[in-house]
């Protein structure tokens, strides 16, 4: 018997969300925990930062100059070169952009705020030390973590929903994503209060 995974940007970024809400849920019982919700975190914001940019193609989410071959390949009714996302890093400055966020009407950018500036940073540090290990002995200091997750957390939370952008084209995953959204803020905030005491 055959069994098959279906997904698309929008299951992605919710299988996401919910790898968080479980790694948030159990880091108290389990400080490996942090390790995947690192991870399922940098995931999750990446699908979200896709999602308000896509605007129905791929152009927006696709480093620049591969964006332009391909606009022209479109043009030349010729063979597009394989698509490849932008960095993190770049994704994040694509959704403080006007030029890039601003194609609906009612669209809105990321506002900027060097505090989240931060945590982008520091997410991007801890995830590819996670993902990149290299063998060594290592002690992280988790208790600035929810404080990370928070910012996050909040950023996702715009660009889904107050950005105007993506459009959720089926109730149930908009009520699905926004309620692991606030239940992951939820447990990052307690987190934080357990850890300040």
């Amino acid at each position: 018997m055959e069994h098959w995974l279906r997904t698309d940007e929008r299951q992605e970024f919710i299988s996401s969300m919910r790898m968080v809400r479980k790694c948030l849920i159990s880091v108290s019982d389990d400080i490996e925990q942090w390790k995947w919700a690192v991870i399922a975190l940098h995931n999750a914001a990446q699908g979200a930062m896709v999602q308000a940019l896509r605007a129905g193609n791929d152009f927006r989410i696709m480093p620049e100059k591969l964006a332009q071959k391909c606009y022209q390949a479109h043009r030349d009714n010729k063979p597009w070169p394989k698509a490849k996302m932008d960095s993190f890093p770049n994704l994040y400055k694509k959704v403080q952009s006007q030029e890039m966020m601003l194609f609906y009407t009612h669209s809105k950018t990321l506002p900027c705020d060097t505090d989240r500036d931060y945590c982008v940073s520091k997410l991007l540090e801890l995830r590819n030390s996670f993902i990149h290990f290299m063998p060594q002995g290592w002690t992280l200091e988790v208790s600035g973590l929810p404080h990370i997750f928070i910012s996050l957390i909040e950023m996702i939370s715009y660009l889904c929903w107050e950005s105007r952008n993506v459009i959720w084209y089926e109730e149930g995953q908009s009520t699905t994503a926004r309620e692991l959204v606030s239940e992951c803020l939820s447990a990052a905030r307690q987190l934080s209060d357990s850890y300040a005491n």
